[in-house]
């Protein structure tokens, strides 16, 4: 319903006789002459009310109209708030709509229903229509929050012929200070946005058409989702470049190298860790039998590169390991962080399974030791004393 209000669709004002009988369509004209104040704004709400912007979306209207070929008692509309507002007083109310020349709604004989003229039924909901009625809408902003709806539409007025004025309120209802209105015609609409400063009282107003409002509105949202996103990319790259630091800082800074090239499938990680402990302290051999790399992990820092120059050393020059000659890199910057990275969450990982491990056995078997992991890796013996530990 138009102004939120439910209403028996019985004719308080009429005896169901009345209400039983076919409506008669007033046609007469009669020389009223013009409407004054209380009887503009009666047309207006009226006309409102069956309108091409309100009666479309109003389905209690609809439902009314449904009843009597179109009809709804003055009975009923006095019940809508606005038309309460202004008077309940039928009599008024018909003397008013006789006196409008639009013709959009029509009086039955007796003075007692309304309904809007079937000969101008309700335009359908077309892109055209829409485009029309945006064309003639602008979003104007500025009003002081306590303005009232009669204020505001009487301001409207001075300008040109408007068909509403629709006051923009925020979630507690509450009036904005900002409004859509929408002229009968484009050229008015036009006009109004045209003029180089418009004021309400004092204040100048903001104002442009509904079309570039709802632009610049999606394209202000926009601007904030991609400001969201540049933001949420810009702290997380903060807390990697934190992060990075705290690990460079905690890390064997160039201890770690990746052998590549490996033909001999034999190969074992104790193997590696023998050969290499020649040169130099090793902590941790990752490799798998059948690999054909191999990480190398030693115990001081900056002792990569100087170990593979003295592997070079003792093979002519050829970086010759376990009888394959190989290719080696050192692991530096983000590789060699990314590296750590792996290995610090392979020993969380480690941990929580023999946590959970740990727990098991006690719960089951009263504390009784099952079998170790399945896999070790070299270094992880316990007796080499290296200085990070295992994984």
């Amino acid at each position: 319903m138009s102004d939120e209000v439910k209403v028996d669709a019985k004719e308080e004002n009429g005896s169901t006789e009345t209400e039983s009988k076919p409506k008669v369509v007033d046609d007469e004209k009669q020389d009223l002459g013009p409407p004054n104040a209380l009887e503009q704004k009666i047309i207006r709400q009226i006309e409102y009310y069956f309108g091409d912007t309100n009666l479309p979306r109003d389905k209690f209207l609809q439902d009314e109209m449904k009843i009597e070929d179109g009809w709804v008692s003055l009975a009923t509309m006095t019940k809508f708030n606005r038309l309460k507002q202004l008077t309940t007083n039928h009599k008024i109310i018909a003397t008013a709509l006789r006196k409008s020349d639009s013709g959009l709604v029509q009086i039955s004989k007796d003075s007692v229903f309304i309904r809007r003229n079937p000969e101008m039924p309700i335009p359908e909901n077309t892109e055209e229509r829409r485009n029309d009625f945006n064309d003639r809408s602008a979003y104007v902003k500025g009003f002081p929050l306590d303005a009232s709806l009669d204020t505001l539409i009487a301001h409207f007025e001075k300008y040109a012929k408007i068909d509403t004025v629709y006051m923009r309120r925020d979630q507690d209802k509450k009036f904005k200070g900002s409004v859509f209105v929408t002229f009968a015609n484009k050229e008015d609409c036009d006009k109004f946005l045209a003029e180089p400063e418009t004021k309400y009282e004092d204040a100048v107003l903001i104002k442009k058409s509904k079309t570039q409002y709802f632009k610049e509105r999606d394209e202000d949202k926009k601007q904030k989702k991609l400001e969201q996103i540049r933001k949420k990319k810009e702290d997380q790259e903060k807390r990697e470049d934190e992060e990075n630091k705290k690990m460079a800082d905690s890390i064997t800074r160039g201890a770690v190298f990746q052998l590549t090239g490996f033909e001999n499938k034999e190969l074992s990680r104790e193997d590696f860790k023998t050969y290499f402990n020649d040169y130099a302290k090793v902590a941790w051999v990752d490799y798998d039998k059948g690999d054909s790399k191999a990480m190398i992990r030693l115990s001081e820092a900056n002792t990569a590169q100087s170990t593979l120059d003295k592997v070079k050393a003792d093979h002519d020059g050829k970086l010759e390991v376990l009888d394959c000659v190989v290719e080696a890199k050192v692991l530096e910057g983000d590789e060699e962080l990314d590296h750590w990275r792996k290995i610090f969450k392979d020993m969380a990982d480690s941990r929580n399974r023999n946590k959970f491990s740990r727990k098991r056995r006690h719960g089951k078997d009263g504390g009784r030791g099952g079998p170790r992991g399945k896999k070790s890796r070299a270094g992880d013996d316990g007796g080499d004393g290296d200085s990070d530990g295992g994984d």
